[in-house]
Parts: C-alpha cells; structure tokens; sequence
C-alpha cells in the first residue's frame, strides 16, 4: 500500500512540473522576411532559452512565471516580446546601428627599420 501511494505522489508531483511549463513555438525573421539562422531566443529571468534553425524557427518550454522572450542576433537589435495567451509567435527584428569606420589597433607590435 505504501509502495502504490508513493508511486502515485511521484506521478502526481510529475504532473504538476509538466503544467507548470509552456510550449511557445515561433518564427523570427528580418524586415524583409529572410529567415534569420541562429538567432537567440531566452525566457527573460530565467535559464531557459534556444536558437532558432534554418528556417528560423524555434520551439522553447517556457518555465512558469515566464512573460517575457528576450530576442538577438549579431548586428539586429535586441528585442523583447511580452508573451500573450498564443503558444506561437512571429518576431520580426530590425537591423541595428551600422558602423561608419573602424579603428584596428595592435599591440606587442615592435616597429622594425
């Protein structure tokens, strides 16, 4: 009888870890609509977090608690989507700032006559 109680406490403990979490799938792209490839995708305060796949899709279990997707990729502006009642999402994400000039320094360089 203890044996049948305990596997039912562990199951129904379980449970509850399962509905704790969300699914949230979604596709993120540019302006334009090209699929952006690796493009990272985190539950603001938490641990939990993917990148999305060729097709720029992505598929996160988003921990209870959870309202926030914190969205980058390198040269796009970092963006943060307030998750709604929907599991799925579109994120289209705007280039950031582009650099007029760059300054290359070297170090340990010694000047040779």
């Amino acid at each position: 009888m203890k044996k049948t109680a305990l596997v039912f406490l562990l199951f129904l403990c379980a449970s509850f870890t399962m509905l704790a979490q969300r699914t949230v799938t979604g596709v993120i792209t540019e302006a334009n609509g090209d699929a952006l490839i690796g493009a990272s995708v985190l539950a603001k305060g938490t641990d939990a977090g993917t990148s999305t796949d060729i097709d720029g899709s992505f598929r996160l279990e988003v921990p209870a608690g959870a309202d926030v997707l914190v969205v980058s990729y390198t040269g796009f502006e970092t963006q943060e989507v307030a998750l709604g009642a929907s599991s799925t999402i579109t994120i289209v994400l705007q280039e950031g700032k582009i650099l007029d000039e760059v300054v290359v320094t070297a170090l340990g360089i010694e000047k040779q006559s």
